[in-house]
């Protein structure tokens, strides 16, 4: 009886969920204003109702618990991290200069990813997933090796919707000797967020299938669990990153590092009040003193990659496959693209000029692709860096509300670093700081991050959904950094992050249903001020 009421209670979370318009690929808004006080109370205690089907759901479904695959958080210890300096250098060291590689891979080459057991992902499905029927160009990774003769960083950006943590770490276990071999301070990798690739998460897997049928497969023989992750393809993906991580440190050659931006507001659309983001799409080149050596471009801006939306089934890596692509072809560059801090950020096309019926399915990626390569190759106010590298993570314990969030990691859908706390859940995730140059600050955050932690102009109190203020100091006040960029979906993804007044309902946003607590953001934040105190 327990077990059929823990099933009924799972397709009846699920497809209350999945009923929510706003599920649509990050496609949230105000939605909802906090004056209407009627409504707030009825969300609140809708999300409350949720939260407590999701916990009975979680205490009698069999998951992960049953076969001691969590461990409790006093029994937690670190495995493959990486924790950088215990202190900031103040200077760079006599003759020092800055040395970088570059490498690439695809993880489609040999795949037949039209055979049914690849899903697209993006958005939640309910019984059916999204399989590719067309391949509009490619799916892989950029990586880039950067030291300044002391301390080695690498860095891999993935094509993707996102990456858990447990995914990183499985990389990184493949590359601790080497790793020791050539003194690595950090590994990194991000996703890019693209609503259109094949599956890296693990939640373009049908929910209800796997809802029905996971916990029994927990019990017998967890191999059987469905996933989104096909793992034909996870193997190719963990192969070509790692491979790719020591290519880029093999063609580490010395140079100069130069950091400027353009203006991108042009192309940028905020759909969630109230609108705070980096305006600028941002550029740290590198200069080989080998002139015959191409240039490197490590390029980030906060723009979610859901040009086609959330139905279509075209594999494609969306315009920042396009932005590298003009680079490649107009400034003779290698280019990693770096997701930042997109929150409900998307593209604003309405300025550009493509024909989809003449110029094919991909026509609106190549323009926006081409316009913000454009940009990059506009920038001619750029300052050197000099050759002081600095960096510093740190893993933090984050409470899980989101019951959602909980039944995917125990069901195996999510590789989320889940351990027990009492009778609650945290994921472990972790959280990283750059220092380039000693006045560029690049934050490492492991999901989506409000741009106004960051920044600045977070909502007030009088306008807030709680009826209270955020009361912390933006992260670039914090590290004092003159110019702060963000890495989004670095090293995990925790869903979107939140200041804690701004979390709203899971019935009326988008990102409330993707965030794992109405607290992540202070969390995060008074772990990135314990971080800063300790380092500088």
């Amino acid at each position: 009886m327990k077990k059929t009421l823990a099933l009924l209670l799972a397709v009846l979370m699920m497809f209350s969920i999945l009923a929510v318009p706003t599920l649509a690929a990050g496609d949230a808004g105000s939605g909802f204003t906090a004056s209407d006080k009627i409504s707030n109370t009825f969300y609140r205690f809708v999300d409350k109702l949720v939260i407590l089907v999701g916990k009975i759901l979680n205490a009698l479904i069999p998951g992960s618990d049953w076969t001691g695959q969590i461990r409790q958080l006093k029994s937690y210890t670190p495995a493959h991290f990486y924790s950088g300096k215990d202190a900031f250098d103040t200077a760079a060291a006599e003759n020092a200069k800055w040395s970088m590689g570059f490498a690439d891979a695809s993880f489609l080459t040999g795949l037949d990813v039209f055979d049914g057991s690849y899903y697209l992902t993006g958005t939640l499905e309910a019984f059916h997933g999204r399989v590719p029927t067309a391949v509009l160009d490619d799916q892989g990774v950029n990586a880039f090796a950067l030291s300044d003769g002391e301390t080695t960083i690498v860095y891999a950006a993935i094509d993707g919707f996102g990456f858990a943590r447990g995914d990183v770490l499985e990389i990184r276990s493949r590359l601790e000797a080497f790793a020791a071999e050539h003194n690595i301070a950090s590994i990194n990798i991000s996703a890019l967020h693209q609503h259109s690739c094949i599956d890296t998460l693990g939640l373009g897997v049908p929910l209800v299938p796997a809802v029905l049928k996971n916990p029994a497969a927990t019990l017998f023989n967890a191999d059987k669990r469905l996933s989104g992750k096909n793992k034909t393809f996870m193997e190719a993906l963990y192969s070509a990153v790692t491979a790719s991580v020591v290519e880029a440190v093999e063609n580490m050659t010395q140079g100069t590092l130069y950091y400027g931006a353009a203006d991108a507001s042009e192309f940028i659309h905020d759909k969630r009040e109230p609108e705070v983001y980096d305006h600028n799409i941002e550029r740290l080149r590198f200069v080989p003193d080998d002139e015959t050596l191409n240039e490197i471009w490590i390029c980030e801006a906060g723009i979610h990659p859901v040009s086609l939306g959330a139905g279509p089934t075209l594999l494609t890596a969306d315009y920042p496959y396009y932005i590298e692509q003009y680079v490649k072809e107009n400034a003779n560059a290698n280019m990693v693209f770096i997701q930042g801090a997109e929150l409900a950020i998307t593209s604003q096309t309405d300025t550009l000029s493509y024909n989809e019926e003449t110029d094919g399915d991909n026509a609106k990626l190549v323009a926006m692709g081409n316009a913000m390569g454009r940009l990059l190759l506009d920038i001619t106010d750029e300052e050197p860096l000099q050759p002081l590298l600095n960096v510093a993570l740190r893993e933090v314990a984050v409470k899980v509300e989101n019951p959602i969030h909980i039944l995917a990691g125990r069901e195996g859908l999510l590789s989320s670093v889940f351990v027990r706390d009492g009778l609650g859940y945290k994921v472990i995730t972790e959280l990283g700081y750059i220092e380039l140059g000693g006045t560029l600050g690049v934050v490492l955050a492991p999901g989506e991050i409000d741009p106004a932690i960051l920044w600045g102009g977070a909502t007030e109190k009088a306008q807030s959904w709680t009826g209270e203020s955020w009361d912390y100091a933006p992260w670039k006040e914090i590290c004092g950094a003159d110019t702060l960029l963000c890495f989004g979906l670095c090293n995990d993804q925790v869903g979107y992050i939140l200041c804690d007044n701004d979390y709203r309902s899971m019935f009326t946003e988008n990102e409330e249903i993707n965030a794992i607590s109405n607290n992540v953001g202070s969390v995060l934040t008074e772990a990135f001020i314990e971080l800063v105190n300790d380092v500088k």
